[in-house]
């Protein structure tokens, strides 16, 4: 009898903790990724094919900077060790600069970071782990660099379509030129035991290099050009390169070549999902003392879709507009904006957003639209993330007076309406110093969000979700299974999306087994059921007619034997 109540309690040990790791409904709770002694910082995110994610970050439980890295599944339960795994604990400088995180097509975390493993110079070391946890690099990753003894910070990386992978990162030499190397998936290097070079003039320096995918195993890179120093840049410029699988180049451009922009700005690139990409900065082109933000599209073929140097987020006078973030719609070829607005002496500022269309053209007014009014409180990190024709705006909020953020969230139809209740929401409402926030959203339109937050000491990781329908926390009535089985299963994204009134959805199935397939509203009511039977290993589909619901988005949910998995889809008349 004691056996069995030690299992019992085992047990429920078990359940209770996996249960309490789950996505959290409270603004002032969220889900505690890790929050030891020391500090935890510089989280990134990634999604996984199962509707969860990984969250990685920097870690010194132990005394120094290590990595950690957490898998969470769909409804936020760690899938690791309560704290994470260690991925390195080599030495590290005091000083974290950039690094990198992304999902693999197989699952995988693929991590690129520096340390001084080979030295006093920092260098890029990448690594690849499978969902269970295993090094599939080995247990010291592969060192990308060639030449040890040169700082190299800020290392990127994306995978290609033909299942490589290529990283990027500065080479501090002088001038500064950035450097490009390509691994196999088994983590050999392709493009040579030296990295491949792009530099400059003779006095030009290059600097933060980024990449996004494009077609035939290329990539699409942006980086910087200056002279003079970093702090006060000449002559600055944004560069783009189409790179080929095996290094050359495809095309190249110049985005920006008026020369007003701050050497500690970063540009960002974005995929507009079509093999093309979104480049976004700031700059005083007009010698006002003030920064306004813009966005340039160019194509997959090197085509620039909007005018020379950008097209401006907004265009109201005597404010800046700053540290813009863009996400690219690929159903309407519209891009939507996020950024802050602030007077000239930055004592007030707004959070404003902006949509552009497929040429660039301001679609929100020549100032944009206001979400929050001018105030004392800054914002420390704007994000919008688009899903089919959703869109969601989170920003970080500074509160004036106090060294404690706020993390707020908030949604808009395509003509700038505030949705979710026609207000401003709160993603984390704890009073806390709050920095590096990152996000990403998943096939279901379910926004994750990670960041390191000080509530406890000087840093944890943190993090959110916001469901469809602006909820915290797991649907009811529609939540993927605790215990989800490996992928044996699948359940394909219905098509078209957004549809009218009649799409397609198909799944596969691994063996023989009970099938249902049903149809929920954004409530988690159950509209309709479209398979259920019995039904043998194979490929099927079913239609779902929308013609006698209402426009918005519903969720279908695939339930065989004890599978289950849940997708969005939106009904658009």
């Amino acid at each position: 009898m004691k056996k069995i109540y030690t299992v019992l309690l085992l047990l429920f040990i078990l359940f209770a903790s996996r249960i309490y790791s789950q996505w959290s409904s409270d603004s002032t709770v969220n889900l505690m990724v890790s929050d030891l002694n020391g500090d935890q910082a510089l989280p990134k995110i990634s999604l996984t094919s199962d509707g969860g994610c990984y969250i990685s970050w920097f870690d010194n439980r132990s005394g120094s900077y290590a990595v950690y890295l957490q898998r969470l599944n769909s409804v936020g339960v760690k899938q690791f060790a309560n704290d994470g795994i260690l991925i390195s604990g080599n030495p590290q400088s005091s000083s974290l600069v950039d690094w990198d995180m992304i999902t693999d097509n197989a699952d995988n975390a693929v991590i690129v970071f520096t340390d001084t493993r080979n030295g006093s110079s920092i260098n890029p070391f990448a690594y690849r782990i499978s969902p269970s946890g295993n090094f599939l690099w080995g247990s010291n990753g592969v060192a990308l660099a060639g030449d040890a003894g040169t700082y190299q910070p800020n290392p990127k990386v994306i995978q290609t379509t033909d299942s490589g992978f290529i990283f990027t990162w500065v080479y501090g030499s002088s001038p500064n030129k950035i450097a490009f190397q390509k691994l196999s998936p088994a983590g050999a290097k392709l493009w040579g035991a030296d990295p491949v070079y792009i530099e400059g003039g003779a006095s030009e320096n290059y600097t933060f290099p980024s990449l996004v995918k494009s077609d035939n195993g290329s990539v699409i890179a942006l980086w910087s050009g200056y002279t003079g120093s970093f702090i006060n840049p000449g002559n600055y410029r944004l560069y783009s390169r189409k790179i080929s699988s095996v290094a050359s180049s495809l095309w190249q451009d110049t985005v920006y070549s008026l020369g007003r922009v701050t050497g500690f700005f970063v540009p960002k690139i974005f995929s507009d999902g079509n093999n093309g990409a979104l480049y976004v900065w700031q700059d005083d082109r007009s010698s006002s003392n003030l920064q306004s933000s813009y966005v340039q599209h160019i194509s997959s073929s090197g085509v620039r879709n909007f005018p020379l140097n950008g097209s401006e987020v907004s265009l109201s006078s005597g404010n800046n507009k700053f540290d813009a973030w863009a996400s690219y719609m690929s159903a309407t070829g519209e891009t939507y904006i996020i950024f802050k607005m602030a007077n000239s002496s930055q004592s007030q500022f707004a959070v404003y957003g902006q949509k552009l269309s497929s040429a660039g053209i301001r679609q929100w007014g020549n100032d944009g639209i206001s979400f929050q009014p001018f105030g004392q409180n800054s914002m420390e990190r704007l994000l919008v993330l688009t899903k089919d024709t959703s869109i969601v705006f989170i920003f970080n909020e500074s509160i004036f007076g106090s060294a404690n953020n706020q993390i707020r969230y908030f949604n808009s139809d395509r003509n700038g309406n505030i949705g979710w209740g026609g207000y401003i929401h709160y993603l984390s409402s704890v009073g806390s110093g709050k920095l590096r926030l990152t996000g990403v959203i998943n096939s279901a339109g379910m926004s994750m969000l990670a960041w390191s937050d000080r509530r406890q000491d000087g840093g944890g990781i943190y993090a959110q979700n916001i469901n469809s329908n602006g909820t915290l926390g797991n649907l009811t009535g529609i939540n993927s299974n605790l215990y989800e089985t490996p992928v044996s299963f699948f359940l394909s994204q219905n098509y078209p999306n957004p549809f009218n009134p009649k799409t397609i959805i198909r799944y596969t199935l691994s063996k023989f087994n009970y099938v249902s397939l049903k149809v929920f509203d954004v409530k988690g009511n159950e509209v309709t059921t479209l398979v259920k039977e019995k039904q043998n290993e194979g490929t099927y589909s079913a239609e779902f007619d929308g013609s006698n619901y209402p426009s918005g988005v519903y969720f279908y949910k695939l339930t065989a034997g004890e599978f289950e998995t849940v997708k969005r889809m939106i009904l658009v008349k």
